[in-house]
């Protein structure tokens, strides 16, 4: 998806100080300056200007022969289940989702379950495997928010053999864009169909603005918002973690029918390599002063030799390169950093305001 530019970022002066004591420099000042709001908050003292060097060591460390996967539920059902599905139920038809610059299917398999599926393409920001990096991510951190994802493989028969006639019109699209290996496969990822789901109705810039809100210090959260209010929360921190900035920029916020559940999906397009996260992640980490607290211990679980283990395949093959991974270790830092001098000022109860 194109990166939307209507995206309003509105940055109180406590926070903006803040930033500038955690980050420090010119650097800092240049960054969040175009950023700073006219609108007071809460006062925070900058913390004095420093230099912030991140030294990882590697010493000694591989990736195992055995990849790990999760073992948790999702929507009530075992992962294992669905992933079984997954990996290993024949396919029977393939529709291509509408919307979206990126090609999407929805699979059909011979047991009547589905599939999300996105092939290898031509599309630079739709990475397949990334999607399947977010999932076991999300489970290593204890969420259950990014549906179960596989890597998994179709022909170039079955592709477009089993297309759905309503889809037939769009081949040459997708002949144009969809990568076929030399041996007449189509790699690519797929994550289990939620049945229903439907738009945040916060998920509009003023929408945006009431979410934040929410996470700043001293704000009040209707009472009937606050379990949103703590799936925000998360989502920031693990958008952040993953370097997804395409969250806000329209139609990526899903949540379950009723809208008590909100779906981290569509991470096709993450897992860069700065270590200080692109600039729509890193505005709206600075934009939340309230976190889980829960969240924030399990980001302890975020080191190289566990997503070394979580992101191999069995065969060894790579989910996440070594520089990817590295980065999300350096992210995962610099989130420790941001919250421990907020929770200097603020008070760490105030900060980590969630359960």
């Amino acid at each position: 998806m194109r990166l939307a530019g209507c995206l309003m970022v509105e940055v109180t002066v406590a926070t903006t100080l803040l930033v500038l004591g955690v980050l420090g420099g010119a650097r800092a000042v240049g960054e969040v300056g175009a950023l700073l709001s006219t609108r007071r908050a809460h006062r925070v003292t900058p913390a004095p200007s420093r230099a912030l060097h991140v030294r990882l060591d590697l010493s000694g460390e591989s990736a195992p022969d055995v990849a790990a996967e999760s073992s948790g539920t999702f929507l009530g059902m075992s992962d294992e289940l669905l992933l079984d599905r997954l990996r290993t139920q024949p396919v029977t038809r393939l529709k291509l989702n509408r919307g979206g610059s990126s090609l999407s299917f929805r699979v059909d398999f011979a047991d009547g379950s589905r599939a999300a599926w996105k092939p290898a393409q031509t599309n630079a920001q739709t990475v397949p495997r990334k999607e399947v990096a977010a999932y076991r991510l999300n489970r290593l951190l204890g969420l259950s928010a990014v549906p179960p994802a596989i890597q998994r493989a179709i022909s170039r028969e079955d592709l477009f053999g089993l297309l759905h006639p309503d889809s037939l019109v769009a081949v040459p699209r997708i002949r144009a864009e969809t990568i076929i290996g030399p041996n007449g496969l189509v790699s690519g990822e797929a994550s289990y169909w939620i049945p229903v789901i439907k738009d945040c109705p916060f998920d509009t810039p003023a929408g945006h603005v009431v979410l934040f809100g929410w996470l700043t210090q001293g704000q009040a959260i209707p009472f009937e918002h606050r379990a949103l209010a703590l799936q925000v929360a998360k989502l920031v921190v693990f958008d952040f973690l993953i370097a997804n900035p395409d969250r806000y920029s329209g139609g990526n916020m899903k949540t379950s029918a009723d809208g008590a559940q909100l779906f981290f999906m569509d991470n096709t397009m993450s897992f860069f390599l700065d270590a200080d996260g692109p600039e729509k992640t890193r505005v709206n980490l600075y934009r939340t002063q309230r976190f889980s607290r829960t969240l924030h211990q399990a980001l302890g679980q975020v080191s190289v030799p566990n997503l070394r283990r979580w992101l191999h395949e069995s065969d060894g093959a790579e989910i996440l390169t070594d520089a990817e991974i590295r980065a999300v270790v350096l992210r995962r830092e610099f989130i420790e950093r941001y919250v421990a001098e907020l929770s200097r000022q603020q008070g760490e109860n105030n900060v980590l305001f969630f359960p």
